[in-house]
């Protein structure tokens, strides 16, 4: 109920607002109360699942990202990741079902559209499973005819990154790397395979950077930047199985660690 202070009103109106400002009478019309039904509560829980599961996968990246992307990076991740996410869940069961090949569609993404991975180096790495085992292969490449030097560098530094999260355990651990020094006088980068032991039933996803640099009486001078940095994912799949998250650590100094992180928020199971 509105009330009159001899020249103002304040308060309700039916469906109206009265207030007073600066001496001045405002109306307006009362904010609608809007009742979300279970669906589009639903709607907003995966399309947040899916920010929270891309920001983690794009922080396990930042070490060879650097930042050096451009802001529609974010949300050209998350947009992909939702979709997975909102494509795995049963609404008849209201649980997620995750096959070995659903998050597939991330293979090709670029951290830098203003310098492709894809433009920089003109072989396709392949990415297996076999058992535990996963292996990213890089097929012989020319230089500099299918891996690209920029004028400055005469350095590359080629760098494969695998990231593990327990989806069904909101887990993380920190990324694996593996990386080779190319150099630009030689003719050719031989084939090359990078293997890395990956547990049951984790998410893995892979990526590749090329991190070039110039290199004078021992003294690298890093080269990329936030318009150029090719950088980019080579694929992700799901390990087989059920993780177990693994017995703690015990260090010199008697410090109980386990090298897995809690994904704060995350629930896809």
């Amino acid at each position: 109920m509105a009330k009159f202070d001899g020249k103002h009103l304040t308060g309700m109106i039916g469906k109206l607002v009265t207030r007073k400002v600066k001496n001045k009478q405002i109306v307006q019309r009362a904010p609608v109360s809007v009742k979300q039904t279970k669906a589009t509560k639903k709607a907003a829980s995966i399309f947040g699942q899916g920010s929270i599961l891309a920001g983690t996968i794009r922080r396990n990246f930042e070490a060879f990202i650097n930042s050096n992307y451009h802001g529609d990076m974010v949300n050209r991740l998350n947009t992909p990741i939702r979709a997975v996410i909102r494509q795995c869940y049963n609404p008849e069961t209201d649980k997620f079902n995750f096959a070995e090949d659903s998050f597939s569609r991330l293979a090709g993404f670029e951290f830098n559209i203003k310098s492709l991975l894809s433009n920089n180096l003109w072989v396709t790495p392949e990415m297996s499973l076999n058992g535990n085992i996963l292996k990213i292969s890089i097929p012989e490449a020319k230089i500099p005819k299918q891996l690209k030097f920029p004028s400055r560098a005469n350095l590359c530094e080629l760098t494969v990154v695998v990231t593990l999260i327990s989806l069904q355990q909101a887990k993380f651990k920190h990324p694996l790397f593996q990386s080779i020094e190319i150099s630009k006088t030689q003719d050719t980068l031989a084939a090359q395979e990078f293997t890395f032991e990956v547990p049951d039933g984790c998410l893995c996803v892979a990526g590749l950077n090329l991190g070039y640099f110039s290199l004078h009486n021992s003294i690298k001078t890093i080269l990329n930047n936030k318009d150029f940095n090719p950088a980019g994912l080579l694929g992700a799949i799901i390990v087989p199985g059920e993780f177990v998250l693994p017995a703690p650590i015990i260090t010199p100094n008697s410090v109980s660690t386990i090298p897995w992180f809690d994904i704060y928020d995350l629930n896809l199971y």
